[in-house]
């Protein structure tokens, strides 16, 4: 066979000649290899046998040149951390970790990809990936999370072999026992990472609430030394929903710490936007990953490197509001009618707000719309997957729908709320997130390392019921417990999601980005697609900026897809 690399990427031609060495490619890395074997020998026993790191912490993805057979195996990690992107071209295979390179490489920068820029903009950006190896390309693949791809002479030919069990044996512990194995996993994983990268300047994001900031005061326990951490704030948003240098300033005064603030401001959005999507080749997914690029582009002129992060204590450990609805059916169909009673109300006395009121009614209609206790079967949300169709072309939505994948639902759990956060995990929120991340963090020439990123970390915390997730309408009890005494109560009792978010709904109503936006999205070439009604960005952009409605899931997507395909 012949194959040609070019750092980062290669081209593979089936048949053209023999190669009498195995060669490889490799991002990222084992964190805890097994000892004795050499480096080519293991990644030869990983392409060959890939179900080998459902037993290994890594965020490694691996092209692997088996010359004997003729053939390129390609693998990921099990959570989706790096990136390996795939396609057949004219010259035969290309593939490469690196969207630029793999175009170079194709000698061509493929079209859109429809199919996957109409979820992005028609239905909700967490079913982007509900096919987990598309991308916003035409012809250009990404090897899915915990899948291995073989490339020869027939094809191309994809394999899952992540596997996250469901163990009994942790289902049957009380809650402060669960939540000691957990934080006793997630310190290991913390420890072994901070091994790998012994001399390396290390940088960790933090927030104010628990899993950056239970990340941190971890590995600040094996370091022994003040933290150098980093966090973005929003000018003239302060004391805002987005704004979390409060709860920042708490945790940085008990821990000593040393804290670098990032001060984000209304940014000059097109054009960063539009800056970074030239670096990266692909649209913005959300907003949020614009600010990352931004305090990733300060960690790397400080000097560090490696950014550690809680990217995926979320999805593991049912940190969303909507996650309270599948602890309630879960709650419902064990016939705990009480604890349901005093979880609903703790739900609502903490977390009720002015707009997304919280009631028994409000949980009841949820639950009689998403789950049917009979089958088991947890639905599609279908007025999220549907809020926005009103604006788009009839015509359009129903030629899309009709070639649309379904939006895999699987249910290897007991419990309705480990099936639907290992949903969030494979197929809806982490890809998305994970995708973003990876490509922003990259073009500042920053890794992410994502200790709760771990599929014996996930197989434990979706093993666990939701009893143990959640206390007196506090979420990630699993983490909390365990916790204490080694991260601050102000941060470990904090009640309030916040998350990392960008005040874009305020941002859009200033006049002259709102106008900005109105001449963009009228003279790109998005606006001549026929995919939006034509009244509709005149009315989306008015009734945000009067404030009738808060468009901002709406008009992001429509202002990235706007801006790729000017470029």
């Amino acid at each position: 066979m012949t194959v040609r690399l070019n750092q980062g990427s290669g081209l593979y031609r089936p048949g053209r000649e023999t190669s009498d060495i195995d060669r490889y490619l490799a991002e990222g890395r084992i964190f805890n290899p097994p000892m004795g074997n050499p480096e080519a020998v293991l990644m030869g026993q990983i392409a060959r046998q890939p179900q080998t790191l459902n037993n290994l912490e890594t965020d490694l993805a691996l092209a692997y040149f088996e010359a004997e057979k003729d053939r390129v195996i390609l693998v990921r990690d099990g959570c989706g951390l790096s990136p390996l992107f795939f396609a057949h071209c004219s010259h035969g295979w290309a593939f490469a970790f690196d969207l630029d390179q793999l175009f170079q490489l194709m000698g061509t920068t493929p079209p859109p990809d429809e199919a996957t820029f109409y979820d992005f903009v028609a239905t909700h950006y967490r079913y982007v990936f509900r096919d987990p190896g598309r991308t916003f390309h035409q012809g250009v693949r990404q090897v899915p999370a915990g899948y291995s791809v073989v490339l020869d002479s027939t094809g191309c030919h994809e394999q899952r072999w992540l596997n996250i069990p469901f163990i009994q044996e942790i289902s049957e512990l009380s809650p402060q026992k669960a939540s000691e194995r957990y934080v006793e996993l997630l310190d290991r994983n913390v420890k072994t990472r901070l091994n790998t990268l012994t001399g390396q300047k290390l940088a960790f994001t933090i927030s104010s609430g628990m899993d950056s900031a239970s990340v941190a005061a971890l590995a600040a326990r094996h370091l022994g030394r003040p933290l150098d951490t980093w966090f973005v704030a929003y000018r003239d948003q302060s004391h805002s929903p987005y704004d979390e240098t409060e709860g920042v300033e708490a945790l940085i005064k008990a821990t000593g710490w040393n804290l670098n603030r990032v001060d984000l401001g209304a940014p000059d959005l097109l054009d960063q936007t539009a800056r970074l999507m030239n670096l990266t080749r692909a649209p913005l997914i959300t907003v949020t990953w614009l600010a990352h690029h931004v305090m990733a582009q300060k960690i790397a002129q400080s000097g560090a490197n490696y950014l550690f992060s809680g990217l995926g204590g979320d999805e593991s450990l049912a940190g969303e509001f909507e996650h309270f609805f599948v602890f309630f059916a879960d709650l419902k169909k064990s016939g705990q009618i009480e604890l349901l009673d005093l979880e609903t109300k703790a739900w609502i006395r903490l977390h009720d707000h002015p707009v997304f009121k919280k009631s028994p009614e409000v949980r009841d209609d949820w639950l009689a719309r998403n789950i049917d206790f009979q089958t088991g079967e947890l639905k599609v949300d279908r007025r999220r997957y549907e809020a926005v169709r009103e604006y788009f072309d009839p015509g359009w939505v129903s030629q899309r729908e009709a070639a649309a994948p379904p939006i895999p639902m699987p249910r290897p759990y007991p419990y309705f709320l480990s099936n639907r956060l290992y949903e969030e995990m494979n197929y809806e929120t982490s890809p998305p997130t994970l995708w973003s991340e990876a490509l922003s963090s990259r073009a500042a020439g920053v890794k992410g390392i994502f200790p709760m990123t771990s599929p014996a970390l996930l197989s434990l915390a979706l093993s666990a019921p939701g009893t143990s997730k959640y206390e007196n309408g506090i979420t990630k009890m699993l983490l909390r417990r365990a916790m204490k005494g080694i991260l601050p109560d102000s941060s470990r009792l904090n009640p309030v999601k916040t998350g990392f978010n960008a005040p874009l709904d305020l941002w859009l109503r200033e006049k002259k980005l709102n106008s900005d936006c109105r001449d963009l999205l009228e003279s790109s070439p998005f606006r001549n697609l026929g995919w939006l009604k034509a009244d509709s960005v005149e009315k989306i952009l008015k009734e945000h900026l009067e404030g009738e409605k808060n468009h901002m899931m709406l008009l992001w997507p429509l202002i990235s897809t706007a801006l790729f395909l000017n470029l």
